[in-house]
């Protein structure tokens, strides 16, 4: 795992202060010079004036729901995928974007449910170019379709993402960093309710590796699968959601144990449907970006299954947040993503807001959040 940058500057700050010290100390075995006095025989003033503080940096942050252009071998893109994004490329920008890439990129055969009916997501590697060329810098590889080509796959996605010039997210106990053109680092974790991840139920790991992501970053970011799916899943409930089965997890109680521990946004997917926002301690959350893009009909795109946003949060270096946006994107008959010009995603997410009462992050008619005030 690489060192971040902002240490080794503290670093050279603490050596040139010692090469001070031994300059002093060479010079106090002479004789001090006399002091020089102005006119009047008072000494020369000492400067009033102190240097202004810099303006403190700051980074946006732009990260979008569920994504993935076809899958192979029965839809997959006439065109590779190229066309996959140009409806909303021009939104993907920022200092770090991210997606969740709701695939593998690779093609290698896995079991995943020991013999029974299961929907695979796969691709080919050559997609993540796919990706880098939208704009993405990180992919989220922790999801329930991840694995979708079983462990040596997951490992040929990671290599197929870092190929393509980007970072991977979600791998178990790892903290992804991205260093930016303003010289803060940014740390990002990526869990998912299933242990070969690291598992959002455990929240005393999810509690460690936050907290290892902020020795090592200015900036942390958690993204995570989280809770039910579909229609009837739009609100966040208190406590554990279980679905088809399987415990997902308490929602609330993890975002909230990301921010305590030191996390500065936690973004959630997995529902399908866009949720709702949340401002705990000063820090955003949200809950579900829901379905971005699912090329070749990957995905439903019938009523709120259909509408998803994208997420730009502009940050401090201190984590306070500056300005955050949501741009309004539905998917077209073919699953691709796009600008969607009712802006669809404001009205549900404002109704969605009602899950958190005074805490809730509302959308305005232009996009911009309106947070609650401290």
């Amino acid at each position: 795992m690489r060192t971040a940058t902002p240490t080794l500057a503290r670093r050279g700050l603490l050596v040139a202060s010692a090469a001070g010290l031994a300059a002093v100390a060479a010079c106090s075995e002479e004789e001090p010079p006399p002091a020089v006095e102005d006119e009047g025989g008072q000494g020369a003033e000492e400067p009033t004036s102190a240097e202004p503080s810099p303006e403190p940096r700051e980074i946006t942050i732009t990260h979008v729901g569920d994504t993935m252009p076809g899958s192979y071998p029965n839809q997959m893109a006439s065109d590779d995928g190229a066309s996959f994004f140009d409806g909303v490329k021009d939104v993907l920008t920022g200092d770090v974007v991210i997606a969740n890439m709701e695939g593998a990129l690779s093609t290698l055969e896995f079991d995943k449910c020991g013999g029974g009916e299961c929907t695979y997501f796969r691709l080919p590697g050559e997609y993540a170019q796919v990706f880098a060329d939208a704009g993405f810098h990180v992919l989220n590889q922790a999801n329930n379709h991840g694995w979708d080509a079983g462990p040596d796959g997951a490992t040929e996605t990671q290599e197929a993402i870092r190929a393509a010039g980007m970072e991977v997210c979600g791998i178990k106990d790892e903290v992804a960093l991205v260093e930016t053109e303003s010289g803060l680092t940014v740390g990002l974790v990526g869990f998912a309710p299933y242990t070969f991840y690291t598992d959002s139920r455990d929240l005393d790991a999810v509690a460690a590796l936050v907290a290892s992501a902020k020795e090592q970053a200015d900036i942390v970011i958690a993204t995570a699968h989280l809770g039910a799916e579909g229609t009837d899943y739009r609100h966040v409930p208190e406590g554990v959601e279980n679905y088809l089965g399987e415990d997902r997890g308490d929602t609330r109680g993890f975002a909230h144990t990301c921010i305590d521990n030191g996390a500065d946004l936690v973004v959630g997917h997995g529902p399908h449907v866009l949720r709702g926002m949340e401002v705990y301690n000063g820090k955003l959350i949200c809950y579900s970006l829901g379905n971005f893009g699912g090329g070749q009909n990957l995905f439903s795109t019938d009523g709120p299954l259909g509408r998803s946003a994208v997420l730009s949060v502009t940050l401090r270096e201190d984590g306070t947040i500056v300005t955050a946006k949501m741009t309004a994107t539905r998917m077209d008959g073919d699953g691709y993503p796009q600008l969607d010009d009712e802006n669809g995603a404001y009205d549900d997410l404002n109704e969605l807001a009602e899950d958190f009462g005074d805490d809730a992050a509302t959308v305005g008619d232009d996009g911009v959040l309106v947070l609650p005030s401290a």
